[in-house]
């Protein structure tokens, strides 16, 4: 089955975000506030593609649902989809492709998505009235899994309500502002609390910390008297935190920045004693 992912409002939505994300890690600030007003103008709260983005979402987080619950769920979710003026969406996501071509650059559509796969199943499903019977049911059972497989135990975390998340970061902050580096303290903040926000402040604060790690990292081996073992080492370092950046953030990869931060700061330090 083939799926028009430009006719796809979360594919959209997640070019623009992968774009404001390369900007952010360049440090290119003209193309970072090119990609935010277009973020900003297309999916204002409230706007047509903010309503069907919503419903995309919605069956792209949900998870772990009964099966009786599950096939209820995707056919409410469906039918809130049609009843949204599709001929607007359309009309909205035509003027967007428009925007990103001219603004931006057709190769925003080309940016490497992780859970793109995903996507392309929740978009299918919500336009399976034009398929025939048997792709309708194979994207209706494909959809299905999404939505009733079960979630990572281990990851399951109970909602917390804004005082006791705020009481949580304050005492963390207070008991490990003597031991921490400040971006290490930051960094683990934004891990722990993650959940508080789907993962954003976490993404925002990685992004742009790998940044500064690369340029602190980059100035301390073209400094002078650097050996050639501190500049391969340092070069070692260089190169994972470049491949951070086309991955998605994961326990791993945040024990790493702390062990860097950690590096960095100490030659930082020995340099300036």
């Amino acid at each position: 089955m083939r799926h028009n992912k430009k006719r796809n409002t979360a594919f959209l939505y997640e070019c623009l975000i992968k774009e404001l994300t390369k900007a952010i890690i360049r440090k290119d600030n003209m193309t970072k506030q090119k990609v935010l007003v277009i973020v900003k103008e297309n999916f204002a709260k409230n706007s047509i593609l903010y309503e069907d983005l919503f419903l995309y979402k919605q069956l792209l987080e949900t998870k772990k649902l009964d099966e009786k619950y599950a096939k209820r769920f995707l056919v409410e979710v469906k039918k809130d989809w049609e009843s949204i003026d599709r001929k607007k969406v359309f009309n909205a996501q035509t003027n967007l492709i428009r925007k990103i071509n001219e603004v931006l650059a057709p190769d925003v559509f080309s940016n490497f998505i992780d859970n793109y796969r995903n996507i392309a199943t929740a978009g299918s499903f919500l336009q399976s009235s034009s398929l025939k019977a048997k792709q309708r049911i194979v994207t209706e059972d494909r959809m299905m899994i999404l939505v009733s497989q079960p979630k990572d135990k281990g990851k399951e975390i109970k909602h917390v309500d804004n005082l006791t998340y705020n009481t949580f970061v304050s005492k963390f902050n207070e008991t490990y502002k003597h031991t921490l580096r400040d971006e290490q303290r930051s960094l683990l903040t934004n891990y722990i609390t993650s959940f508080s926000d789907n993962g954003l402040g976490l993404k925002s604060f990685m992004n742009e910390e790998i940044g500064r790690l690369k340029e602190s990292m980059k100035t301390i081996i073209s400094g002078p008297g650097v050996s050639e073992t501190y500049k391969e080492r340092g070069t070692k370092v260089l190169q994972k935190l470049e491949e951070f950046s086309k991955i998605p953030i994961n326990e791993e990869m945040v024990k790493d920045i702390f062990y860097i931060q950690d590096l960095i700061g100490e030659i930082i330090k020995n340099a300036n004693n």
